[in-house]
Parts: structure tokens; sequence; C-alpha cells
């Protein structure tokens, strides 16, 4: 069937059994690169312990695939092209850190070599999917710009520009030692859920959705990413270098300070006064990204508007699906519609709790994310964009629980934390902060390069993994039958409940200072 699907429709079927096949291209590509020779991607020997049956299997079908007249050369053309990717997220650019300016590609790398790839269409646009499986019109590739810049984060993924045959450039977020598995699922729960709004009356009214972005892993290792144009990280415009808060409140406890006081602060006492004294020094501002993007009343009205409407609606799913690492470079917002993009999505099903210090929010609602709400905040409009959400949510929730256990079971998938996993990110984060510097990638990179995630998967037996997916899904079923701390709630009930946790500040006071709850 996968076969078939592949050859009907392979744009939209041979990514995912590439990066099934291409599960240890990243150590295959470095070993070919240490060794000085360059060769095509072979079969793995049936008696490798390292590999999964199915990573075989996704071998075996690429192989068939190649012979098949029909996408053999599509196969052939994405196999060279991911090949380009995966070693281009590999490649170190340690030396380039601190540079800002777009940097030259080294002829080296294969991906300067691609060009013309009239069977591949370029992988970050979306393709509808074609009932006569008639895929001839679609732009194809032509070629990649020849220069780079760098994002943030320890590993420092690539952004690049990739051209169109119709002339559009599509930029791209190349990243290396990093599983976007989870992600690129995730991607698929938010795309189910916007079928869900789309399809309720009252949530299609209101125009409530999940803002998505296409994300190809490529590999257990690396992956591609669709860069969000337009977007502004949420952190750059209130306490970036020209920040909000310093343009707006200069006389302001300065937001650097307000990390250190709350991180010197030891015991829960200490940090809920430290928090306290930090909110009376240090006032909310984001109300005026409206006044200084939408000038025109009617639009700054509209735009507002859809920015409560998207904060209610990723408040409620995040919820849902456990979503945490919720601080505010990981929090996009559009420059033109206002609405919320959320970024980093490897932190999930409530496993923020077991961070070396716990999360203790169901949602970010701190007090710059509700003045941009207006005089109203958490009343009116957001309270019952909340409801309808959840009552979506509700009356689906076999459908969603259904392709999260596709997830929560796949055995080639590590989405739980281990104790390393969870302080090296934590750790890290708190080693960028000291050093005053921006993250705008993806916090599972950190962990990653610091604590590898075969080691995590190699620590945990197949059993003890599914107890765990086992209590997720238990503790899912609860959320969305509007159980909390053991008590059945009503659906205003739970809405309620959970905004009045997420505005607590004696919950906020003890959330890691890194997540910068007084922002």
């Amino acid at each position: 069937m996968i076969h078939d699907t592949a050859v009907s429709h392979p744009h939209h079927t041979l990514f995912c059994v590439l990066a099934l096949a291409n599960a240890n291209r990243d150590t295959e590509l470095l070993q070919q690169a240490k060794s000085n020779r360059r060769s095509k991607m072979s079969k793995s020997q049936p008696d490798n312990p390292a590999e999964e049956g199915r990573v075989l299997a996704a071998k075996d079908m690429i192989e068939k695939l190649r012979d098949d007249r029909n996408v053999g050369n599509i196969v052939k053309d994405l196999q060279t092209l991911c090949d380009a990717y995966i070693q281009l997220a590999n490649w170190n650019v340690q030396e380039y850190k601190t540079q800002t300016k777009p940097i030259q590609l080294p002829a080296q790398l294969w991906l300067t070599k691609v060009k013309s790839l009239k069977n591949v269409p370029v992988p970050t646009k979306e393709i509808k999917v074609s009932p006569s499986c008639d895929y001839k019109d679609i732009p194809y590739i032509e070629k990649f710009e020849p220069t780079f810049k760098l994002a943030g984060g320890i590993n420092l993924p690539k952004i690049i520009s990739c051209v169109g045959s119709d002339g559009t450039k599509s930029r791209q977020l190349v990243k290396g030692k990093d599983d976007l598995r989870q992600d690129a699922v995730m991607q698929q729960v938010f795309d189910m859920v916007n079928n869900l709004l789309q399809k309720d009356s009252e949530t299609r009214k209101r125009q409530l959705q999940i803002r998505k972005y296409k994300v190809i892993p490529l590999s257990q290792r690396s992956g591609l990413l669709e860069w969000c144009e337009g977007t502004l990280p949420v952190g750059d415009y209130l306490v970036g270098s020209k920040g909000a808060h310093a343009r707006y409140r200069p006389q302001d406890l300065f937001f650097i300070d307000c990390r250190k006081n709350l991180t010197a602060a030891t015991t829960t006492e200490a940090k809920y006064k430290v928090y306290q004294d930090i909110c009376d020094k240090f006032r909310p501002v984001f109300r005026h990204f409206f006044f200084e993007k939408f000038t025109s009343p009617p639009v700054w009205f509209e735009r507002r508007l859809a920015y409560t409407r998207s904060v209610a609606t990723n408040s409620i799913v995040g919820y849902i699906l456990g979503l945490g690492d919720r601080h505010i470079q990981n929090i996009l917002i559009d420059c033109n519609t206002a609405e919320l993009v959320h970024i980093d999505l490897g932190i999930a099903f409530e496993q923020g709790k077991i961070l070396p210090t716990p999360e203790t929010v169901p949602f970010r609602l701190t007090r710059d994310i509700e003045d941009a709400m207006g005089a109203s905040g958490v009343e009116g409009v957001f309270r019952r964009c909340c409801e309808k959400t959840m009552e979506v949510m509700r009356s689906n929730q076999e459908a969603l629980l259904t392709i999260l256990e596709v997830l929560l079971y796949d055995p080639l998938h590590v989405w739980t934390i281990s104790p390393a996993r969870a302080y090296a990110l934590q750790q890290q984060r708190g080693r960028e902060e000291a050093q005053d510097t921006v993250d705008v990638g993806n916090t599972t990179t950190d962990i990653m390069d610091l604590a590898d995630s075969n080691n995590a998967r190699n620590s945990e037996t197949q059993e003890n993994v599914n107890k765990v997916a086992e209590r997720v899904l238990l503790r899912l079923r609860q959320k969305l039958q509007g159980v909390e701390d053991g008590v059945q709630l009503s659906l205003s009930g739970q809405v309620n409940y959970l905004i009045q946790e997420a505005r607590n500040p004696k919950n906020l006071a003890r959330i890691f200072p890194g997540w910068q709850p007084y922002v």
C-alpha cells in the first residue's frame, strides 16, 4: 500500500520513506567525509543489530522505487537532495558564529551543485493532493542561492534560499543534531485540529486556527523547516537589543536584572517575593506592538482581535498536547496578521513537568501576553474563544487520541525526556542567558548535542516507554473529559481553572527564570 501511494503521490510520500531509510545517514556521511570519499547510499547488512527492521524495510522500498519507471528519477533526485541537505546540516560553522551578513557556501558542499531538479518540487511549499495523481505543473527546484545565514542556538542552524522554477524564493532552515519527527507529527496534529475547527460553525465564524509551517525530517538527526516569513520572536520585540521594554519604560528594572534577581532566590517564598517585586518594577508594554504596526484604527482593532483569538486557540491546543518550553523566543508573532506561531515542539505531553525546574503553568499567559489583548484582558473574546476551542477538542477526543497514539508508541522515536536530557535543556538555556545571547532555534537541538538521544533510547526498554505512553494517553483523556486535580469540571469551569493557573503569580514565580515569567 505504501509502495502504491509513493508511486501515485511521490511528493507527499517519498520524503517520509527516505527519512526512515536515512535514519543513520548523518553518521554515514560523516564517516565518508573523514575517509575523503563519497559513495551512493548503500543498503545496510541485515545482520547489523543497530538498525531497526523498519529502517531496512524502508531502504528496500527505496531500492524498488528507484527501479520503477514512473518514480525512479524522482527517487534518485530526492536522494541527491537529501544527502546535500544532511551534509549541510552537519557542516561545522563555528568560525562564522559571530557573522550577521550572508556567508558564501563553500564549493565542496553538494548543495551548490544542485540545479534544475525538474523531478523535485520545492520541499517547503505545500502541494495539494491531486485526485488525478497529476503533478506536472508544480514548481520544481531551479537552484539554491550561493549564500546562507546563521540562526541562533548552540548548533547554529543554517538559513538558505531555494529558488523555484516559477522564480519565487523560499527561505529554509536546515538543522543538524536535532530530531524533527515530533515537530512534524505535531504539525499533522495541528492540521487535524484546524480541520475540526473549520467544521464547527462557532469556531469557523471566529476564524480560529493554529498557524502551521512545513517540517521535513531528513533523518533521526537532521531536518528541514519552512522559514516563517514576516514573523518576529516575541522576545525580540519585547526585550531585544532595542526592545519595547527599554524604549517605552526605560525607568523600569532592566530585564537582565529581573532574571538575575529571580535566579538568586532559592526558596519558594523568596521566589514569590522577588517575583512580586519584579512585577512592581517591570510593567507590560506589548500593546505598543499594535500601535506601531497598525496605524489605522479599523486595522488595529482587527489585528488585535486576531491576536487574542490566536492566543486562545494556541493556549488550549497547547495545553491538551502538554506543549512546554513556551519561552519568549519560541513564540513568533506575524507582523502582518498579528497571529502567533509556536515553534520548537520537542517538549510535549507534559514532559516540561519533569525538568529540573518543573513547568508550573498550563500555557503562557503572562502579563505582556495579556497586555496586548487590550483593556478587557482575558475576559470577553479570549475566554469565549478558549471555551469554543475546548468544546471542539472535547467533542473530537477519540480522533485526537488515535493520531497521538502513533507518535507515543513509535519505537523509533524518543519523545520522553531522560534525566540527562532534562538537565541539559535548562543548563544550556542558563548558559545562553548568562552570556546574554538570543536563541531563536530549537531547544531540543541543545539537548541532543549535550546528551545524545541514542543513549537515552538505549537506557529505556520498550516496555517502560509503553508504560509512560499509557500514562500520557490517560492524562490526555482526562484533559479532554475536563478532569483537573481529580475533579470533573464543566467546560467553562475547566477553562476558568486553566486561566487562573496560568496567571497565578505563585506558579509563575516557581518556573525556570529563563522562561522569563515576568515578560
